[in-house]
């Protein structure tokens, strides 16, 4: 996590500053994602200096879009801008950036928020209304872009191997997995994780469940029908069915439940003797002041635009608690506990953008 406090502004002349620069970067996550899908950062790659008419013929791309692209990634520090004497202008991409765009998942990750955002930006009048309102904004109500790429910043922010090392934490859970044991994921959607965990233990039955029966049916899709040992089915994390579970997962998905408690309390009753539960949530502090940093601002919003408002569609407006998405290790703990789980364990898990807790009864 970033741990950078954000500076406060004393004067107008500072908001405006900061409005200014905000008014760029949210254009510049759709010019990064721009750049990703016309190939534009590939065609710079390792080119050194090169003008905006050589980037257009690597490109196939029109010159006049590709001169201000390349101007606009110069101004926000991505490009090196080299001015010449006789007024050609070239630009080269730095390695780090290369590197954090091509190899690093910098550019898919940016690519992805850009089918959320343009989604978010189609349903604003009705999320708005929703906002005043407090009747809630459910997954069901976002679109097919939006699903898909949150599917896509799924896998590029989760792996299998992270998973895996996660449930190999898990005293028992391991073997009973090997030995054919079940598992349920709660809040599947495209079902990414449920497939991750099957890859990562063929013996076992993996079961991923999700209330919104689009999502459910792209899971089984993506899946190819049960092969593999993973099936898909509708449910409300409240009422999933089966029992006996050696192991219950909610992979980035209990803090958009309208009953955290609820769904925590049903995934507790349906374990088998020995099994346990792994919460997998975003890494944020257990006060508000730990996360008042470029990377709690982003969580912050994602909760205020899509996990909060998805969890107040499931309650009752007016009783509702839901977490947010930074609820922290403290707030989980108490939740837990409310749910009879007298076991609350971290897992000593390299896992930089995720939170990794053990539940046991």
């Amino acid at each position: 996590m970033i741990t950078q406090t954000t500076e406060n502004m004393t004067s107008p002349d500072q908001v405006m500053d900061r409005i200014v620069t905000e008014l760029g970067a949210g254009l510049g996550v759709v010019m990064t994602a721009l750049g990703v899908r016309c190939g534009l950062w590939r065609a710079l790659a390792g080119a050194g200096p090169l003008t905006t008419a050589e980037v257009a013929a690597r490109t196939g791309l029109i010159e006049p879009y590709v001169r201000e692209w390349l101007r606009a990634q110069a101004a926000a520090g991505y490009l090196v801008h080299h001015g010449g004497l006789s007024g050609a202008d070239t630009f080269s991409l730095p390695q780090a950036v290369e590197v954090a765009m091509l190899q690093a998942p910098g550019g898919a990750i940016v690519d992805a928020c850009a089918h959320m955002f343009a989604s978010m930006g189609r349903g604003f009048a009705d999320f708005e209304k929703a906002f005043r309102t407090g009747t809630g904004f459910g997954w069901h109500q976002r679109d097919p872009e939006y699903w898909a790429g949150t599917d896509a910043f799924t896998r590029i922010n989760l792996s299998q191997d992270l998973l895996a090392a996660a449930i190999g934490e898990l005293d028992g859970v391991p073997g009973a997995l090997a030995a054919g044991g079940h598992v349920a994921d709660i809040g599947c959607g495209y079902g990414a994780p449920t497939r991750m965990i099957a890859a990562a233990f063929p013996a076992a039955a993996v079961t991923g469940f999700d209330y919104h029966d689009r999502s459910v049916a792209a899971a089984r899709a993506a899946a190819g029908d049960g092969r593999g040992g993973v099936r898909f089915e509708v449910a409300a994390a409240t009422d999933f069915p089966g029992a006996g579970y050696a192991l219950v997962t909610f992979v980035d998905s209990l803090h958009d439940l309208g009953d955290p408690v609820g769904a925590l309390t049903h995934a507790r009753d349906a374990l088998a003797p020995g099994g346990a539960v792994l919460l997998v949530e975003p890494p944020g502090g257990d006060d508000v002041v730990d996360n008042l940093n470029p990377a709690g601002r982003m969580f912050y919003s994602v909760s205020t635009l899509v996990c909060t408002p998805n969890a107040l569609s499931q309650a009752d407006p007016a009783t509702a608690a839901p977490l947010g998405t930074l609820a922290g290790v403290r707030r989980l703990r108490e939740v837990a506990t409310a749910a009879g789980f007298r076991t609350v364990r971290r897992l000593a898990v390299e896992a930089p953008m995720n939170l990794l807790l053990e539940l046991r009864p």
